[in-house]
């Protein structure tokens, strides 16, 4: 593939082209020649795996890996994933003999996410280098766990902070580098999650926070790695609220799942599986019966855990204070982050999805104190997460140069944005302040 069509099949199919930093552009040069193809292995085949770090590395990075090995539990799901990407590696359900057999050298770790520290302390230890979904991390115990294995091994981890990466967020932070409102002293940010996506979480593992590490962990680190990243700075302190005010018990039915439940007519939230082809081939039919989790799990299920309101202050080492809410069953989709310093107010909001029309996809105004709003304009692009899972890949497997502020998220940035959630996650559950440096030492 050359530089034009790498370019035209990615993330480069932008909107308002002329807004697009060069920065961004440079984040999705082809880089250096790649030479001879990594070992690559993918472990966890679900949705996430099998796109993002399956198909989607094969299809446009396949010059600089070779699929070695396909690894989870349920052999079902890993051959039908394996037709999926369209390799032809051989699959298994055991870590250990998969590294043996098929020797990579470098592993994708995509699984439940309370799977994901094992699975890094175990690769780093047998002299893999890693890419990890986030959150790295769901406990202070496996953080540690991480931590210490990195400091034993001179490996590397790549934690999937994809947010960073789109268009308008690389905008954002070249911003916020120019320091239009001077020195930041708060930061206001609420995230809305709709009644599709956000209840989504909670027919999966997610609503089990032993599997998850909660919203505040699977969903929040996202964000709490965006404003770490915006404000280069890192969390100190967290106190944080949190409740299920809508799924779970709090709910008006009860059943196993979706398609066995007698409400469907009544419930708002039914969800018809059989209908999605892409989810009946990873979780319905045989795969469902090699292992019995059932895609399609009641949203009020008594069992689920985690929370679906949550509201946070989190105390950071510049001195910052951010008041954070994250809501999962909200009429709109999005996020407000609104920046606040001494010379004014840095304001973005961003549509996901909403009963009403909106102009743009996001605004961004620099409101300056005791001055005049300006509006800043920010590119969009297509693709996955607004383009941004393309650069993430692209500067993984492609290597350009890019300046500092967009380099790969490593295992700090991982550390850090998980230990917010974690943090916060624990105020909810012992109601008391959490300081970071309790959970972990670095």
């Amino acid at each position: 593939m050359n530089r034009r069509e790498f370019l035209s099949s990615s993330a480069a199919a932008l909107t308002a082209t002329t807004l697009v930093p060069p920065s961004f552009a440079a984040a999705l040069q082809p880089g250096a020649p790649p030479g001879k193809p990594r070992r690559y292995a993918l472990v966890g085949t679900g949705g996430r795996g099998s796109s993002m770090w399956g198909k989607g590395v094969k299809d446009t990075w396949g010059d600089t890996v070779e699929f070695v090995g396909l690894c989870d539990p349920n052999p079902k799901r890993a051959e039908v994933v394996r037709q999926i990407i369209g390799v032809d590696c051989p699959v298994f359900t055991d870590f250990d003999a998969m590294v043996k057999a098929a020797r990579p050298e470098l592993v994708a770790i995509t699984t439940v996410d309370a799977h994901h520290a094992e699975y890094i302390v175990r690769a780093l230890d047998l002299g893999l280098d890693v890419i990890t979904e986030k959150p790295m991390t769901i406990d202070a115990t496996q953080t540690q766990a991480v931590v210490d294995a990195e400091k034993r091994n001179k490996r590397k981890i790549i934690v999937g902070h994809n947010m960073r990466f789109s268009p308008a967020h690389v905008r954002i932070k070249e911003l916020m580098l120019s320091k239009p409102i001077g020195t930041i002293h708060s930061v206001d940010f609420h995230w809305y999650l709709d009644t599709s996506h956000g209840t989504d979480y909670f027919r999966r593992w997610h609503g089990i926070k032993a599997r998850s590490g909660s919203l505040w962990v699977h969903k929040a680190t996202h964000h709490f790695d965006y404003v770490n990243w915006l404000l280069d700075a890192e969390p100190v302190q967290v106190q944080a609220y949190g409740g299920i005010k809508r799924y779970g018990a709090a709910g008006p039915f009860r059943a196993t799942n979706c398609r066995t439940c007698s409400h469907k007519a009544e419930c708002p939230f039914y969800w018809d599986m059989t209908k999605s082809a892409s989810a009946m081939r990873l979780y319905g039919g045989e795969v469902e019966k090699a292992d019995g989790y059932l895609r399609d799990a009641c949203v009020f299920r008594p069992e689920i855990t985690t929370y679906d309101t949550m509201t946070a202050t989190v105390k950071y080492s510049t001195d910052v204070i951010m008041s954070y809410s994250l809501n999962a069953y909200m009429p709109i989709e999005g996020y407000s982050l609104c920046l606040n310093g001494d010379g004014g107010r840095v304001e973005i909001r961003s549509y996901g999805g909403q009963p009403f029309e909106v102009a743009s996809e996001m605004e961004v105004s620099v409101i300056k104190a005791f001055g005049t709003r300006t509006k800043i304009d920010v590119p969009t692009a297509e693709g996955e997460h607004g383009g941004a899972d393309d650069v993430l890949r692209n500067l993984i497997f492609r290597r350009p140069q890019v300046p500092d502020h967009l380099r790969i998220p490593d295992s700090r940035a991982g550390a850090m944005s998980a230990l917010t959630g974690i943090a916060a996650r624990t105020s909810c559950e012992e109601n008391r302040p959490i300081t970071i440096s309790e959970l972990v030492t670095f």
